[in-house]
């Protein structure tokens, strides 16, 4: 008795354990495991089958990792359409210029999308092409998933330890408090300070309010509950008839963005600092227009250190090997250059490097 080998998963028809013949089969009939037309099965004499072969069929385990990977395979693609419904909206109702980790996003979406349906397409309407594409279309699937999720994970693990600090019974205690100064009832203030209703809140930010705009100035600096609640109405406002923010939701977010105030507090003053050290460090750069009165000491070794420790934090040390100043104007140039890009050092610091340049690198120094 004849077998025929699915060509695509390994799968062996046998007309005796079918009880039908193959000739009696419909030519539209496919292989119960991966769909492969009839025409991709291959006659095989008896004799390369054992007994076991053709009671368990040849290539059973591979016909299940074609089974289980097409479970896998719808799973997937019922993800991608959920997470689809959620973004595609948004490429529309966006008001402002797509942020560069959505830019990014985009483009894996579209990237997956184009091999899904190109997989598909393939899978169930051109099989001769399914052996010199499928894998590749595979392995970008696989490869475009994985710098997805890349990108997205860590940042989802972040938000979540920051979120989990909202929570503690002082915070939740201060909403309550803060919240009374809105002109809300204690047992409501008390209410939407629940860590169930700050969790409410957070959807809504993350559901509504993204729909128009990212979050970056409206979370760019703290502010007092009042203002939290005009920021959230003044937003209400502008929604559209077919969904509109209720007043529920309303005070939720508000309440959520009073509990966010204090990490919004500490990124400011982290920013105020650096923009002060950065205007520091950009005012002792122009101090080094003009020769300090009184001389600065000078030590090789420690600004040696100082050089490799400042200008290893943004390039390589062989870059100023390629392109070295050949005079102490042109180390001046060049310490005022990294200055500008955010190199943060006081004045002796600026000069010590300086000099390190010159008599480094010029080749006749000063």
């Amino acid at each position: 008795m004849a077998h025929y080998v699915c060509s695509v998963c390994g799968y062996v028809h046998d007309d005796a354990r079918a009880k039908t013949r193959w000739d009696s089969l419909p030519s539209d009939w496919t292989c119960p495991v991966c769909g492969a037309a009839k025409s991709a099965f291959q006659e095989s004499s008896s004799e390369a089958f054992s007994d076991s072969d053709t009671k368990t069929g040849m290539f059973g385990m591979a016909g299940r990792a074609v089974m289980a990977h097409r479970m896998f395979g719808y799973v997937f693609l019922a993800i991608y359409v959920v997470l689809m419904v959620q973004m595609v909206p948004r490429l529309w109702m966006y008001q402002i210029e797509f942020p560069a980790r959505t830019v990014l996003h985009i483009g894996l979406g579209m990237a997956i999308g184009t091999a899904l349906l190109l997989k598909i397409a393939i899978v169930r309407f051109f099989r001769r092409l399914d052996r010199s594409l499928v894998p590749t279309l595979g392995t970008s699937l696989l490869v475009s998933s994985v710098v997805l999720i890349g990108f997205s994970v860590p940042a989802a693990f972040r938000e979540a330890w920051a979120t989990a600090r909202l929570f503690t019974p002082e915070n939740v205690q201060r909403v309550s408090d803060l919240l009374g100064q809105t002109g809300l009832e204690p047992a409501e203030c008390q209410r939407l300070a629940q860590p169930e209703s700050l969790r409410a809140g957070q959807r809504v930010l993350r559901q509504d309010c993204i729909a128009c705009h990212d979050l970056r100035t409206v979370l760019a600096r703290p502010r007092t509950p009042e203002s939290w609640r005009q920021t959230v109405r003044r937003m209400a406002d502008r929604t559209t008839m077919l969904n509109p923010l209720e007043e529920e939701p309303q005070w939720l977010v508000t309440a959520y963005l009073i509990a966010v105030s204090p990490q919004l507090q500490q990124s400011a003053q982290r920013l105020s600092g650096q923009q002060q050290r950065r205007e520091q460090s950009r005012q002792a750069a122009e101090a080094l227009v003009e020769e300090p009165e009184e001389p600065i000491a000078y030590d090789a070794r420690a600004a040696q250190q100082l050089f490799e420790y400042k200008c290893a934090q943004c390039h390589s040390l062989a870059l100023v090997d390629y392109v070295p100043p050949d005079s102490k104007e042109a180390a001046r140039q060049i310490v005022l250059s990294m200055v500008d890009e955010g190199m943060e050092a006081t004045e002796a610091e600026l000069s010590q490097l300086v000099r390190y340049l010159t008599e480094t690198f010029a080749q006749s120094p000063e």
